[in-house]
């Protein structure tokens, strides 16, 4: 049974129960890897390249891409490109930001994306934004060593909604994930202000960050060449490549509608079904609660449905929730000792609850339940459960009048609710 319908039937004759999903773009999918290129001047691009290795950067196990349809389409490229001895050396850079990972995932990770082409690269390494011996001064970013080389970099990424970068894509990949920690958390510390909001780029002040990060590889004589790809369910439906940003503006109107979905009035129950691989842990999931929050009313119940199955994850924000019951003593500690990692996570976790006096809860059976009263949250170990306490709050019956409405959205991790214009 989905989720979708699991809800449904939880929530019961009580609720005016809807559901949404991303919407595929209607005919023929835009999934055609080399023709992107190809429009792109990806041969013209390659052409360019004069001395040293090709850099290819790609997203670690955090985020859903086609890296494999991508790598054929670009490897066809380079053999078209260059003759036969005069090949230039190819290496793989994962983009992993602040990701931890062992060495079984890694190995799984490069097999599925990679195996027929492995022997392609003289050299793939991951990321480790804490390893201070590998990283190198780019325009005033920390960085990859490999990224202050002056070199060629191509990078795919997935284009998506970000609750507070506007849109993600391989733009990103090329900065934020290949970045120091104290540069991610610089960059993060933005999220902080109103203007970091999902699908905003212009005045957002996180997504300027990443901007001057481009401009600072491109100064420092950095040839960069993006692939960005828009998936649906596993499934790549469009596709946009070129410059980073010239790439991540292209791609720009399709992720609005394929994951961009406007309600009227706010719900007073929205249930944020978040999948893989953004399920790992809370840390991740909470992007569910974030993309759909703006669909719930004042009072109302968010419900998030997540696996957790790696329990909390980075627990950094967890340590502000302990120490701020409230959202005043979360702005009061951030004042005092400044932002860490993970922080805009917590406070904006307290503000829904404090500020919006919204009730959440989380469905997942690998968080611990003495977390609850740390989150704030609710945890519950089946759909059926949080369902009852979601009625019992609300009021929900089926004799009611005017029965609470509820929404079910599907695939919370990356489709974003957002209030029609009056």
């Amino acid at each position: 049974m989905s989720a979708r319908i699991e809800w449904k039937t939880s929530l019961g004759a009580g609720f005016a129960t809807d559901d949404v999903a991303p919407v595929a773009p209607s005919g023929k999918a835009d999934d055609d890897h080399a023709a992107a290129l190809e429009r792109a001047g990806f041969d013209e691009f390659l052409h360019g390249h004069a001395l040293g290795p090709i850099t290819v950067v790609v997203n670690d196990t955090h985020r859903m891409t086609d890296t494999r349809s991508f790598l054929a389409a670009m490897l066809a490229a380079v053999d078209r490109v260059f003759p036969l001895g005069k090949r230039p050396e190819l290496r793989m850079l994962v983009a992993a930001g602040t990701h931890k990972s062992d060495r079984m995932e890694r190995a799984a990770h490069e097999e599925r994306m990679a195996a027929p082409f492995l022997k392609r690269f003289t050299e793939i390494t991951w990321h480790d934004a804490d390893d201070k011996t590998r990283l190198r001064d780019v325009g005033g970013f920390e960085l990859h060593r490999w990224m202050g080389e002056h070199g060629t970099y191509v990078a795919c990424g997935s284009a998506e909604p970000h609750y507070f970068a506007g849109v993600t894509g391989a733009h990103k990949t090329l900065t934020v994930g290949v970045m120091s920690r104290a540069d991610i958390e610089k960059n993060h510390a933005r999220a902080m202000q109103s203007e970091a909001t999902g699908f905003a780029l212009d005045g957002n002040p996180v997504h300027e960050g990443v901007v001057a990060a481009i401009r600072a590889l491109e100064s420092s004589r950095g040839r960069l060449f993006a692939l960005n790809q828009v998936l649906v369910g596993g499934r790549v439906v469009g596709l946009s490549a070129g410059s980073p940003l010239a790439a991540l503006h292209a791609v720009v109107p399709l992720v609005r509608r394929v994951f961009g979905h406007r309600v009227d009035t706010p719900f007073d129950c929205v249930v944020a079904c978040v999948e893989p691989p953004l399920d790992r842990d809370l840390y991740q999931a909470d992007k569910g609660i974030k993309n759909t929050e703006a669909g719930v009313r004042d009072g109302g119940v968010l419900i998030l449905d997540a696996a957790c199955e790696r329990g909390v994850g980075i627990d950094h924000f967890v340590g502000l929730l302990r120490s701020a019951p409230t959202y005043v003593d979360s702005m009061l500690i951030i004042s005092g000792r400044g932002y860490r990692l993970g922080d805009h996570k917590a406070v904006k976790l307290r503000a829904l609850r404090d500020n919006r006096h919204v009730r959440l809860a989380v469905v997942s059976s690998r968080l611990d339940a003495a977390l609850a009263p740390v989150l704030g949250m609710e945890i519950f170990t089946t759909r059926a459960a949080a369902a009852a306490w979601a009625r019992e709050l609300l009021g929900a019956a089926a004799a009611a009048a005017a029965k609470p409405r509820a929404l079910v959205v599907e695939d919370a991790g990356n489709l974003t609710l957002e209030i029609a214009a009056s």
